[in-house]
């Protein structure tokens, strides 16, 4: 993986009008209605992640790239939360990926996993992301985990502090986005 991902920081409203879009449109309406409103009106609701998702997952985790909620509350932080697109959980539980909806993962975080968010992130020390970080799989992760790979995504990983915490002091939901 390596896509870009951005999370967008949305209220009640925002979110009930999200969740009334067929399952299969959401993508199209996130890009076409969300995303274009946010970026114009509401920067400070859209916090951008790049390419550091993947690595920032696994860093704030156990260097693997998972959809289980094992390490709550940092696994929230990218792939925690509610699957709205992308991915499904079938009865067993079991993450499962709907062919039609392959081009984009899109993952619904609480205000309370926010606020969980936005009070954990900040205590992580670098040398505890660093720690995991080099535990990282290079093959798994199709990319070298080297010094300059690391700063990238502790970079957008501190860039994106004030935006939990300003969602969280609002008690807003989070969504992360990221195309496939």
């Amino acid at each position: 993986m390596g896509c870009l991902a951005v999370l967008f920081a949305l209220n009640e409203q925002e979110i009930e009008a999200f969740r009334k879009v067929e399952r299969t449109e959401r993508s199209y309406y996130l890009h076409n209605e969300l995303e274009e409103n946010f970026w114009n009106d509401f920067p400070e609701y859209v916090c951008e992640l790049d390419k550091s998702w993947d690595a920032m997952h696994r860093m704030l985790t156990d260097g693997n790239l998972n959809f289980e909620n094992r390490f709550p509350p940092l696994c929230n932080v990218i792939f925690g939360g509610e699957f709205l697109y992308g991915l499904m959980r079938d009865p067993s539980g079991e993450v499962l990926r709907p062919d039609e909806e392959d081009d984009e993962y899109i993952i619904l975080k609480t205000p309370e996993q926010v606020a969980e968010i936005a009070e954990a992130l900040p205590k992580r020390t670098k040398e505890e992301c660093r720690k995991c970080y080099d535990s990282i799989d290079e093959e798994d992760y199709g990319f070298a985990t080297d010094d300059e790979d690391f700063e990238y995504t502790w970079y957008y990983l501190q860039d994106s502090l004030p935006f939990w915490q300003k969602a969280a002091e609002e008690k807003r939901y989070v969504l992360f986005s990221v195309d496939r």
